[in-house]
């Protein structure tokens, strides 16, 4: 880059500076909020895996008052949380450079590290989600509008409605930004200012149907990097051409993750390198524990598919 001039072209050269300040990259929300998205009551320490388990239940049916109780043995199962996605970043910073820039260099490198980790870790947990065996898909032709019709409130409730018809306490849902702007424009919340301003104001959803909202801006990535998506009847061979993942219904505490790793810090290069290193680790686990606890909505652009 050219030194400016003052005047141009007849003038002095001046000097260049660094500004202190440094431009913020662009990152997808950390979505995952522990006791609010997803649940980590089952963190109890290092772990290679952990093996919870699912008591059976039986179906009770009234007898004569007087009748003897008959004892049966009801069986349980294991699921299985296996701490097998290790994340870890490195930002390498040179002594020299340190030494000739007017910011913080090590601070943002950190920063940045985490962010880099946090963005594929969040990531992970919805596609873990998305790809759980067994999982509900409801997939209709025309995606849904804020308008009536395919109404996106209807459209929610509908998807809340399929899961407490399986007895689930569905409590959060997770939308694309293009579904997060149909729920700012639905009559639902207009008619709400009406008692509140914030939905206009700040833009802020925050719950609908019962649910708390989440606007993740990679949502489609979470199904775009599978190959099959678990359907009722069948599976749905992922097209990102004619498919769009539109929000994720689903309980929180259905949803677990764990992590044995955690390491965050900035370390000393020496004796490898004059120099000091930005490094970010995590080890996780992720698991979908009960698949009838959570349902998606896909738009399907090729009607090839219908499932409900």
């Amino acid at each position: 880059m050219a030194n400016l001039l003052y005047p141009a072209s007849t003038g002095h050269y001046v000097d260049d500076k660094f500004s202190a300040l440094v431009e913020p990259n662009l990152f997808a929300g950390n979505v995952m909020q522990p006791g609010i998205s997803y649940t980590d009551k089952y963190q109890v320490g290092p772990a290679g895996q952990i093996m919870v388990h699912k008591p059976g239940i039986a179906t009770v049916s009234s007898t004569a008052p007087g009748a003897d109780f008959t004892e049966t043995v009801v069986g349980d199962s294991l699921i299985t949380i296996s701490l097998n996605k290790q994340y870890n970043r490195a930002r390498k910073i040179y002594g020299a450079t340190v030494a000739s820039v007017a910011y913080g260099i090590a601070a943002a490198e950190l920063e940045l590290a985490v962010q880099e980790v946090r963005a594929a870790w969040n990531l992970d947990a919805v596609s873990a989600i998305v790809d759980a065996d067994g999982i509900r898909v409801a997939s209709n032709v025309t995606t849904v509008t804020n308008a009536n019709g395919n109404d996106i409130y209807d459209t929610i409730v509908d998807a809340r409605q399929a899961l407490r018809a399986l007895k689930a306490n569905p409590d959060t849902i997770i939308v694309s930004p293009t579904t997060y702007g149909k729920l700012l424009k639905s009559d639902e919340f207009q008619r709400a200012v009406q008692i509140d301003n914030q939905v206009i104001r700040d833009a802020y959803v925050g719950r609908i149907a019962g649910l708390n909202v989440f606007e993740y801006e990679s949502l489609s990535d979470a199904a775009g990097n599978l190959t099959n998506i678990n359907g009722t009847t069948d599976d749905i061979t992922w097209d990102a051409t004619n498919y769009a993942l539109e929000f994720i219904v689903y309980d929180h505490d259905a949803l677990s993750i764990v992590t044995s790793v955690d390491v965050v810090g900035v370390f000393n290069g020496m004796p490898r390198y004059n120099g000091v290193v930005a490094e970010v680790e995590i080890v996780s686990g992720f698991k979908l524990t009960n698949a009838s606890r959570a349902i998606l909505k896909i738009h399907d652009n090729s009607a090839t598919e219908n499932l409900s």
